[in-house]
């Protein structure tokens, strides 16, 4: 392994919450109320045949536009002290949810019970979460955000070669108590 490398990169697909599972069940929901409401208007209300073939297209569709979303992974990136968080929709959509510039950090640490109660005693106003606090492998860290003159928080996944980019990128900042 090269100890002088200095970008990392990684994906995390986090685990099935209650939330997802919801929203998972909704969307079969909605297909499952979708086709039999299309059917049953356009086959057995006004038997229009050509709007019946049609059906397949509009359920798949319907079906690629909206599952990506309960498919979603985390893509963590540390290049040149900068830490871009990056949701990726059903494998295929990329968007970028947060960049940091890791030199504004005023703590990076590992985000456990003792660190929960850190953001309302540091007055934060804006908390970006992309990680679950129960994971061993979450990090918080807390910025300076210049552009909107705010205290920002990320909760963030790391990897062993990521604790050690941020320990570079910032050594005053981290810390592992």
């Amino acid at each position: 392994m090269n100890e002088h490398k200095s970008f990392t990169e990684y994906v995390v697909r986090p685990s099935d919450t209650p939330k997802i599972r919801f929203w998972r069940v909704a969307l079969i929901t909605i297909y499952m109320v979708f086709s039999a409401a299309y059917l049953f208007v356009f086959g057995l209300l006004f038997h229009a045949i050509a709007l019946v073939v049609l059906y397949p297209f509009l359920l798949y569709a319907l079906i690629k536009l909206t599952w990506r979303f309960v498919r979603v992974e985390y893509e963590y990136a540390i290049e040149a002290g900068m830490l871009t968080v990056a949701a990726i929709y059903g494998g295929a959509t990329r968007r970028v949810k947060c960049r940091v510039e890791l030199s504004d950090a005023t703590l990076i640490a590992p985000y456990d019970e003792s660190r929960k109660n850190i953001l309302y005693k540091e007055k934060i106003s804006e908390v970006k979460r992309y990680a679950e606090p129960e994971s061993g492998s979450a990090f918080v860290c807390i910025y300076e955000d210049k552009k909107h003159e705010r205290r920002c928080a990320v909760i963030f996944e790391v990897t062993d070669e990521a604790k050690r980019l941020l320990r570079l990128a910032n050594p005053g900042a981290y810390t592992l108590r």
